[in-house]
């Protein structure tokens, strides 16, 4: 395709029209997000559920063999007693190399009868590894991972409350309900993809979500930046509030695209050519960036949009926008006679 028949698509092409049917794909994924989480719920992880760790001291530098030996010896041993290990990982550096393996807890087993596998189990692995050192590390309570998931949870409403306040501040509150929507849409979207791959969840997902509702927002504002540029031009005053937001869109669609792509193969290449560990942490932020990419396109001006047809702020932001414009104007003609002429 030539730049010229490029260039006549992004005339042509109106997000406004797509919005339904973005809406539409999204809340398929969300439905069948929520019924697999009703099916199967959330794959929590030992942050969230509590668990053990026992550690494998070897005090060399272990090669992928024995690294490979350790582990299925300890998952062999785990699954005597009906559990799996839910993350293994080399600790340490150069000599001092740990293998640290990580297991829930046996379901509805008190504190005693999970102690009682854990001497089992450690007791199994110093048979196994005679040359090694076991260590039962420390074991982390469900209590405690309760509190950690409230506090999660809150920290992630009290962010996007802070985002509301801003936004609403910085350019208007419908614009600001729609950012916040958009926000939502995306956080849904992961829980939904989460749940439907059965994604282990910890408290790296916690950062996930952050992390891209940090990214996602970012794109949305640079929309309704570009929103408010065009409603106070002159020469725009006569489009409706739909062509402005196309023309908004359309006219930051470069760099969203530039930038999301950029950002989304770097993570792509992170979750395939990175370390397994990562992946309950890089395959969220993919999904989330994904989803904050269409949204804030097909989503956000839209969304802001159909609000503001709907409602009588509409007709007031316009007519802000403009006496905006004109105080501006009227501002710079002041600065400028004010301002001395060197010779």
């Amino acid at each position: 395709m030539n730049s010229h028949k490029f260039a006549t698509a992004k005339n042509n092409f109106s997000p406004t029209k797509w919005s339904k049917y973005v809406w539409m794909f999204s809340g398929t994924i969300i439905l069948v997000g929520i019924i697999m989480l009703a099916v199967l719920g959330f794959n929590l992880g030992m942050d969230f559920t509590g668990g053990n760790i026992v550690q494998v001291q070897t005090n060399h530098e272990l090669t992928d063999a024995e690294y490979d030996e350790i582990v299925n010896t300890a998952s062999s041993i785990l699954d005597e007693h009906g559990l799996t290990i839910a993350q293994d990982q080399s600790v340490g550096v150069g000599s001092d190399i740990s293998v640290s393996i990580q297991y829930q807890n046996v379901e509805n087993a008190s504190d005693s009868e999970m102690a009682t596998i854990n001497d089992e189990i450690v007791a199994a692995l110093q048979e196994a590894f005679p040359q090694y050192e076991v260590i039962p590390s420390e074991t982390k309570s469900a209590t405690a991972s309760s509190e950690l998931l409230l506090n999660s949870m809150l920290a992630i409403a009290i962010s996007l409350v802070f985002l509301l306040v801003y936004i609403a501040i910085r350019f208007e509150f419908l614009s600001g309900i729609a950012a916040l929507v958009t926000l939502f849409h995306d956080v849904l979207i992961m829980c939904a993809c989460v749940a439907i791959f059965q994604i282990e969840i910890n408290s790296t997902f916690i950062a996930a979500i952050i992390t891209v509702l940090g990214y996602s927002i970012n794109n949305t504002i640079i929309i309704f930046d570009r929103v408010r540029e065009n409603l106070r031009k002159p020469s725009l005053e006569k489009l409706s509030n739909r062509e402005i937001a196309d023309l908004s869109v359309k006219q930051t669609l470069n760099r969203t695209l530039n930038t999301s792509i950029t950002t989304i193969v770097s993570v792509f290449l992170l979750l395939f050519i990175g370390i397994p560990q990562l992946t309950d942490f890089v395959l969220p932020i993919l999904i989330g960036l994904i989803a904050g990419t269409y949204a804030s396109i097909f989503i956000s001006a839209p969304l802001w949009t159909a609000m503001m047809s709907k409602s009588k702020h509409g007709i007031r932001q316009r007519a802000k926008a403009k006496e905006q414009k004109v105080k501006d104007d009227e501002n710079n003609v002041v600065d400028a006679v004010a301002t001395p002429v060197e010779d």
